[in-house]
């Protein structure tokens, strides 16, 4: 139960409500108490119980709506890091279903960081595929791919539609993928990008980019994602080094 400990009453609560979902008191899907009912069982004014469950919506584990209270969110979708990113395999894993909505395929002059990550000179030609990766119908990735424009010609939007980039790219266009460099880095979403992911403006996000390389260890393939941080986590399995006892 709560203690007078110098801890925050809505720290303490967080925790307690934590538990409750790990533990599955409160399952996935359902309702949590009302606050009103919160407040009674704790002993505690409504403010403490409204902070920590404003902390557990913004952390990706409950939800909220007017008139229809707090309910569980399902438990985020885990990948490791030791493979390449993959949305479709991260996804069949989960034993989800998974579909990308195809927003535009342009052919644009590429910008000076493109160019840079893709080893090209400024301003020539690269394809921009901007799509909506969705989980059971969940809109969680919006992304944005760069390739050379003349590795690919003739690819579609029927093709994307279709079949994933890599297989297009290996199967059709015969570009061996050898190995592909990831950067992971914490942002918040602009208002596009929220719009697009249907969360809150400035909800906490993880941008995935990632540079894929074909042989001659040259550059071929430059995504940037924009993940949703409350419903995706990734983890790492390590190697605890052995000690002198």
């Amino acid at each position: 139960m709560l203690s007078q400990n110098g801890i925050p009453l809505y720290h303490q609560l967080k925790e307690i409500f934590i538990e409750k979902i790990a533990s599955g008191e409160w399952a996935p899907e359902q309702n949590i108490p009302p606050e009103s009912q919160l407040c009674k069982q704790f002993g505690v004014s409504r403010g403490p119980v409204r902070q920590a469950l404003d902390q557990l919506v913004r952390e990706g584990l409950l939800a909220r709506k007017q008139g229809k209270g707090s309910w569980v969110l399902p438990r985020k979708i885990e990948r490791g890091l030791g493979t390449l990113y993959s949305f479709t395999m991260l996804i069949e894993q989960k034993g989800l279903q998974h579909r990308s909505q195809l927003l535009s395929l342009t052919t644009i002059p590429s910008t000076s960081s493109v160019a840079r990550w893709l080893a090209l000179a400024a301003g020539e030609p690269v394809l921009k595929i901007s799509r909506l990766r969705l989980a059971n119908e969940e809109p969680l990735i919006l992304e944005s791919v760069y390739l050379p424009a003349q590795v690919c010609p003739g690819l579609t939007q029927d093709d994307l539609a279709t079949t994933p980039l890599y297989t297009i790219l290996s199967q059709r266009y015969n570009i061996p993928l050898i190995r592909a460099k990831q950067f992971f880095e914490p942002v918040v979403t602009d208002e596009y990008e929220a719009q697009m992911l249907q969360i809150a403006k400035g909800a906490p996000a993880l941008l995935i980019q990632n540079i894929t390389y074909t042989t001659g260890d040259r550059p071929i393939v430059l995504s940037k994602a924009i993940m949703r941080g409350d419903r995706v986590r990734y983890y790492a399995e390590l190697t605890v080094p052995a000690r002198d006892l």
